[in-house]
Parts: structure tokens; sequence; C-alpha cells
């Protein structure tokens, strides 16, 4: 019998269409969650039709065309500001094209291979949910994500090329010390990301305090988020090499503009990163 159900074996297979990226309108006390690839028209109308419900008027035409002049005034804010979130959303990009491009490619007959490219598509998936995370300032969270990210690009390395018996004994967290020969940064950085991704002695005390004094804690942390951000832009360069060594499915001159674009967005998240501590 199957470990998965239906619905399970299809979701490690689609697309992460239900962790649609967003930006937020807001107006007086409403807010109102909008696609991030959203046109200003369509932001014009979302905006229109909360205030026409917060003045308790019925046309939300007549509300465009009355309060026009507030909406050129506020249209300016209508889009994500922040230059942190705007080089991950484009790094995002590069990685779901990438991941696209790799299912379309036709790969050997071999499980090895076959579960290599599986592995690696799905992490399109898991970049995303991590500047998700990052968004909402959640740091234990994004670096658990971080750490899964690195054990399967480890993973996708080591199987590539094993027989089915050696893939079958396979495990994420045991792959790391080989991946050092593709990504020599890799020790350091998953030690990292494990102590990051738990509990340390200092926040345990801190819990500790929280808990006699009853009260209600959620680990948040704008620094921390953005510098955890910093690891997964580092990460999505070494998945884009990944895949290009593992199943060459670009040109070189193609790969390189990739690889280009996607290093600006880590220097200039690097920049930026320093203005925003």
């Amino acid at each position: 019998m199957s470990d998965f159900s239906e619905d399970e074996s299809i979701r490690t297979t689609s697309k992460s269409s239900d962790l649609d990226d967003y930006d937020i309108l807001s107006i007086i006390n409403m807010s109102a969650a909008v696609p991030s690839n959203s046109d200003l028209e369509f932001r014009k109308f979302i905006w229109a039709a909360m205030a026409t419900y917060a003045f308790g008027n019925k046309s939300i035409d007549n509300v465009m065309k009355r309060y026009d002049y507030a909406w050129q005034e506020w249209k300016k804010g209508a889009y994500e500001r922040d230059p942190l979130i705007l080089s991950l959303r484009g790094m995002f990009k590069i990685i779901n094209k990438v991941s696209s491009d790799l299912e379309k490619t036709e790969v050997e007959n071999s499980l090895s291979s076959i579960c290599a490219k599986a592995a690696l598509c799905r992490l399109e998936a898991s970049f995303k949910a991590a500047y998700g995370l990052v968004r909402k300032e959640y740091i234990f969270e994004t670096d658990a994500v971080a750490k899964v990210i690195l054990e399967q690009l480890a993973w996708a390395y080591s199987a590539k090329g094993l027989n089915e018996e050696d893939l079958l004994k396979l495990k994420p967290n045991k792959c790391i010390t080989k991946f050092k020969e593709f990504f020599p940064e890799s020790g350091t950085f998953y030690g990292r990301i494990n102590k990051w991704a738990h509990l340390d002695p200092f926040i345990v005390k801190q819990y500790e305090k929280f808990h006699n004094e009853q009260v209600s804690v959620v680990r948040r942390s704008h620094q921390n988020s953005r510098e955890s951000g910093g690891t997964i832009i580092m990460l999505s360069l070494v998945y884009l090499n990944l895949v290009q060594v593992l199943f060459s499915i670009y040109k070189k001159d193609d790969f390189q503009k990739l690889f280009d674009k996607l290093s600006s967005f880590r220097n200039s998240y690097e920049e930026d990163l320093k203005s925003d501590l």
C-alpha cells in the first residue's frame, strides 16, 4: 500500500499556487491583500471598494470619480517599497522560472535522476515559503525552512547517479559532508542554520520567564528575519548552480544572465541590509 494519499501525491508535484505573493492595501482601519502582480487599476478598484464601505456609500464608481484626487496621492504607496522584500521577490521569480524550466526538461530514465529532478523542482515552494516567512518576520520558521532547502539541495546532489539500493538509504541530513564538494561553505551554513532553527538556552530561559508571567509570545524579529533572508538568497544561487550542473538546462549565455541577475539581487540585499540594521 502506498504511504501517500492521492491528494498528497498530487501536492508534491504541483506548483505553489497556494502560496501566491501579495501586497497589502490599507485605508483608515481596513486592509486588503492583492496579488503582487496586479495592475494599478485593479488596486484602485479595491481601494475604492474599501473607501466606499468605510464612508457608508453604495457606489464604488462614484467614490472612484469623486475621490480620484485622493487616489492620485495614495497610489504612491500602493506597491511594496521595502528594498529587501523586493530583492527577495525578484529572487523568487528566478527560482520559479528555473523550477519550471527544469520541470519541462527530459532526464535520463533512472530513479536517481528522476528523484533528484523532483527534489529540486519541489524546492520552488520551499523558497516561496521562506520568502513569506521573512516578510512576516518569523525567525525560527524561516531558518527551519532554510535548513530544509539546504538538506534537499545536498540530497539532490548526492542522489544523482546512485543505484536504487543506495538511493533508498540516502537521508538528507547525512548529505551535507558530500555536498561540500559542490558548495564548500555548506557545513558552516548548516551549523549556523541548525543553531538558529532551534531554541538555544538563552531563549529557553526567556520562554520560562514569559510562561511564569502568563504572557503569550510569538518569536518574531525584524533584524533576525532580514538576516535569514540573506541566507535564502545565497541558497538561491546554490540552487541555480546545482540545477545547471546536474541537468544542463540552459545554454551558457542564458545561464550567465540568470546568474548575474540573481547575484545582483544578492548584492542589493546585502547593501540594503546594512542600511536596515
